[in-house]
């Protein structure tokens, strides 16, 4: 019997996991093979690459992914892995560059992964078998995203399909990245996550959000449909019903989209929400004020936010003006990124249309309470006393998180 499974013996649905599973260094190795490699991973957006020869890398584990523009203007992604002796090949985090070149042995690669100069090798040695290891990668609608599977990945148009119309509506493709934070949190990747899944720490943790939101929004739907008690969730979307009702007289995608059956069975978890940010605010932002011009198709503001997620390591959050990316890394054990990217309409200019701060404002301060909420928790963890504890009715949806780790961890 492996880690895993006699873990697993030892968890209690309704109650948080077993200490083992963020302290195991052998489960944190099974799960980065069984689960994130094996995920379409939101990385980034293709306006941070504009012009070939521009590059970022994207760490993960003990990952690193360059993504580049080549000369042909189509955007690739390679493992920044040299194929002479394996040493890293951008030690920068982005850039520019002609070619790729190896600080080790010089060697160097086109922005194509082709390599085009290997000094003194034998006579037989062919170059067009020694270019860069290529990674998955897709683009929709602007968002980049790569999948790590050293095998065909799952089909990504499938993937996709039922965020399409939400994310063609907001029109993430003619946006641009007006700001990006990233936040590092010494914790395990599955503490990070679990507090994503839930909203029952945001009235005591998260005052700026809370203020913005109506109170019953924060109860209800603040970590997604399904997430507080039936009565109270049925209360809310009678409430805002008339308000769904004119989104979709106007055309705008406003039907939740909760993760099928089959979905779950194949270790998917997508979902779709659209409700109004409430209190008569028009935005995500401190005063509730629209903070950059319309985005995507809308007309006019209706203070609606979309909450489209992709999977637990990548989801969006769109008002009528801006969108912010959130992307949830796993780097070692008891160490986690996260980074948030905001996005505006490509036309916008700053500080004439929008000012970095005010869009940046409610999630910048929301994730860095965030970061301390899941330190502290990450530590009490580690402490010797610690015994899963019951979860409360506000977090049906971490039990949710675990059933589709469980699924993951287990699927061939």
């Amino acid at each position: 019997m492996n880690s895993f499974s006699q873990y697993k013996e030892s968890y209690q649905e309704g109650k948080t996991l077993p200490q083992d599973f963020y302290t195991d260094e052998s489960i944190f190795t099974d799960e980065m093979k069984a689960i994130y490699f094996k995920q379409w991973l939101m990385v980034d957006h293709v306006t941070r690459i504009k012009n070939p020869g521009d590059y970022f890398v994207f760490e993960a584990e003990k990952e690193s992914i360059i993504i580049i523009r080549g000369r042909d203007n189509e955007v690739r992604a390679f493992y920044n892995v040299c194929t002479h002796r394996g040493s890293r090949i951008c030690l920068d985090e982005e850039g520019s560059k002609k070619l790729l070149v190896c600080p080790y042995h010089a060697w160097s690669f086109s922005s194509e992964g082709e390599l085009k100069a290997a000094r003194h090798m034998p006579d037989d040695f062919n170059k067009s078998e020694n270019g860069l290891r290529e990674c998955h990668l897709k683009i929709f609608e602007g968002l980049i995203f790569i999948n790590l599977s050293m095998e065909s990945p799952m089909d990504f148009d499938e993937f996709i399909l039922p965020l399409k119309e939400i994310l063609n509506f907001h029109n993430t493709g003619k946006s641009k990245i007006a700001a990006r934070k990233k936040y590092p949190t010494k914790a395990n990747f599955k503490l990070v996550l679990e507090n994503f899944q839930e909203c029952y720490h945001c009235g005591p943790a998260h005052s700026e959000l809370s203020a913005i939101h109506e109170k019953d929004w924060v109860f209800t739907m603040g970590a997604g449909l399904g997430t507080a008690p039936q009565k109270d969730t049925d209360e809310y979307l009678e409430k805002i019903r008339p308000w769904v009702e004119e989104c979709r007289k106007k055309g705008i995608p406003s039907d939740t989209y909760l993760e099928t059956e089959e979905g779950l069975k194949q270790g998917l978890n997508r979902y779709f929400d659209r409700t109004p940010i409430g209190n008569g605010h028009l935005s995500q932002t401190k005063d509730g004020k629209p903070a950059s011009k319309l985005m995507g198709k809308f007309k006019d503001f209706d203070g609606g936010l979309s909450q489209v997620s992709f999977n637990p390591f990548g989801c969006c959050y769109f008002t009528n003006d801006f969108g912010v990316m959130f992307i949830f890394k796993p780097n070692a054990i008891l160490e986690s990124e996260v980074e948030l990217i905001w996005l505006v309409n490509e036309d916008a200019i700053e500080d004439k249309d929008y000012k970095a701060d005010d869009i940046t404002f409610i999630w910048d301060i929301t994730t860095q309470e965030d970061t301390t909420i899941i330190e502290n928790n990450q530590k009490g963890v580690l402490s010797h006393s610690f015994v899963p504890g019951v979860l409360s009715e506000n977090e049906s949806a971490v039990t949710y998180f675990y059933d589709w780790y469980f699924t993951n961890m287990q699927l061939p």
